[in-house]
């Protein structure tokens, strides 16, 4: 059965890792409405996952960077949607 992430394991590994960050900052985001008093560092640490995931896109070919590319622009708008710290 063919693999859906490409042929070797690093490749597999590095659509992984993107993924996983995905659901991290969302995550953080998510958590700012349940601890108010920590909004700051939370929004820190999203837009440090959001600076991760680009940096990890760009070791990605075109075409699977622009799947990621809907997704990514999601985690940008609910960082930005977040309430001021």
């Amino acid at each position: 059965m063919p693999c859906r992430y490409g042929t070797s394991p690093d490749h597999r590994v590095r659509v992984e890792l993107v993924e996983a960050d995905l659901e991290i900052g969302f995550s953080l985001v998510d958590l700012v409405e349940s601890c108010p008093s920590q909004t700051a560092r939370l929004v820190s640490d999203a837009e440090e996952i959001y600076q991760d995931v680009l940096a990890r896109l760009q070791r990605l070919e075109d075409s699977e960077r622009q799947s990621f590319e809907p997704i990514v622009a999601e985690l940008r708008r609910a960082i930005d949607l977040t309430p001021p710290h």
